[in-house]
């Protein structure tokens, strides 16, 4: 006999390592980082040290990791910030988290919709907002199949740009200016000078997304496989944007990349790629850059909808947020974001706004401070919980490595605040980049008004936030799938 009825839940052990890596390097988006991040790191900071920026990052999160990761081998549940803040400090402030996560995930899923209309729009011609609008059918489509079929689209789509990604570094380190490889980018002395601060805020909003495989925890293999994939998501993307921060001061000389990146007639990356491997490849790396950002949007599309199931389920969110669909996939979650997303779109259309100086930028700057705020607490958060005996660690998973890794995540925060207008690319007077901290307070606010409502007037509620239980025999897992009884 088949299971034939449809689950309630987020269908468990459906995921293995392999699927959360890629959910979770998927959502960096790499190629919109090389051609993009990186190059506005060298043009707005003029630091030629911006390689060994990306290495030191990844430093100071895999310190985050450490206690993110092993908290959340006892707090599963599809709102990892949310529930840890709740495992930790209390349930009232995992209420408080909330409403900050999903406006940093939905902030950094939704600029990406101005990119790539604005990357298709250049190329192809047409309104930037009309490619934007397609993109966003197209997500909101993908987003309520399966997470194992959505996987198979992004896999593709991360295996082929890491690919050109490494040749556009094997190329550049056989072809490089002057005829000999410099390691001046790799020098300390190069990132220790003004306008560290920028690189810093530049690096530290690049690697936001790597985290997002605890968010798949109720639906991952094992607990060991949310470690394994986030950790290596990490490794790897730390290892290839430092390469390829390097390999671009390589090809154009280190005395020449910060004026290079600066003149909008180089075509940096791509140009590189034309002149050193093939004409064809510039091209091909544009469209790479395209559907980067698309699967970058349909992972955080997927994070998002599962936050938006873990609150409904605990009835933080009205109940329907819980309904899921026939294949697993959180359906009311996905369509919440895609609702979300599109007036947003249409606002900056009707406004003329920039797509990339405007809602790119300004909305990934939201993003940043916010998920970069939630890594910090997080961190304080897991040291309390295992100080409450929440788990069985070591000293080192429980307190050490949390310790520092708040520290670490949170003088990247400050450095971000402090240089907001490097990254918004407002005059350094402007009070205007304000707004920015300033939409994650309110977000902030407006959890801190929710959790007291809720304490006041449905303490039932807040006595079951995070706990990222499904009820019993209410979710079906994937090994029972197809088996007959």
């Amino acid at each position: 006999m088949q299971i034939a009825s449809a689950p309630t839940g987020l269908i468990r052990k459906s995921l293995g390592t392999g699927a959360l890596l890629v959910f979770s390097a998927t959502a960096s988006s790499p190629m919109a980082v090389l051609s993009g991040a990186i190059v506005a790191t060298y043009a707005s900071t003029g630091v030629t040290g911006t390689p060994l920026g990306f290495l030191v990052i990844a430093a100071a999160l895999l310190f985050f990791s450490v206690g993110y990761l092993a908290m959340a081998r006892y707090v599963s549940s599809a709102g990892v910030f949310y529930a840890a803040l709740a495992a930790g400090f209390g349930r009232f402030w995992g209420v408080v988290a909330a409403p900050v996560v999903l406006l940093g995930y939905n902030a950094i899923q939704i600029c990406l919709y101005g990119l790539l209309g604005a990357v298709v729009s250049d190329s192809l011609g047409g309104a930037w907002w009309a490619w934007a609008l397609l993109a966003w059918a197209g997500v909101a489509l993908v987003g309520v199949l399966k997470a194992r079929i959505s996987v198979g689209l992004l896999g593709a789509v991360l295996a082929v740009e890491v690919a050109v990604i490494l040749l556009f570094v094997l190329t550049s380190f056989t072809h490089p200016a002057g005829g000999s490889v410099s390691f001046a980018p790799l020098d300390p002395g190069n990132l220790l000078v003004p306008g560290i601060g920028g690189v810093v805020a530049f690096c530290a909003a690049s690697f936001v997304g790597y985290e997002s495989a605890a968010v798949y925890s109720e639906e991952s293999r094992s607990p060991q496989a949310v470690s394994r994939a986030a950790y290596s998501a990490l490794i790897l993307l730390g290892v290839l944007y430092a390469l390829a921060a390097w390999a671009m001061a390589v090809a154009v000389g280190p005395d020449q990349v910060v004026d290079r990146s600066r003149d909008p007639n180089a075509g940096l990356p791509f140009s590189i790629l034309e002149a050193n491997a093939s004409p064809v490849l510039g091209s091909v790396a544009t469209i790479l850059v395209v559907t980067s950002v698309f699967a970058a949007m349909v992972s955080f599309h997927n994070s998002i909808a599962r936050y938006a199931f873990s609150l409904g389920r605990e009835r933080v969110l009205p109940a329907v947020f819980e309904r899921v669909g026939r294949g697993g996939a959180p359906v009311a979650g996905s369509v919440l974001q895609s609702a979300i997303a599109l007036p947003v779109i249409l606002v900056f259309a009707l406004t003329g706004a920039d797509p990339v100086a405007i809602m790119f930028s300004w909305l990934s700057g939201v993003a940043a401070i916010a998920v970069l705020l939630m890594m910090a607490v997080t961190s304080i958060a897991a040291i309390a919980f295992f100080r409450r005996g929440g788990g069985d660690e070591s000293a080192w998973k429980r307190t050490v490595a949390p310790a520092i890794g708040a520290a670490l995540v949170g003088a990247a925060l400050l450095t971000t605040l402090v240089n907001l207008s490097a990254v918004l690319g407002t005059p350094p007077d402007s009070t205007t980049k304000w707004l920015v901290p300033g939409a994650v307070a309110a977000a902030a606010a407006v959890g801190l008004v929710w959790a007291a409502v809720l304490r006041a007037t449905r303490p039932e509620v807040l006595e079951n936030v995070g706990q990222g239980q499904p009820r019993p025999l209410a979710v079906i897992e994937q090994d029972l799938v197809g088996r007959s009884l």
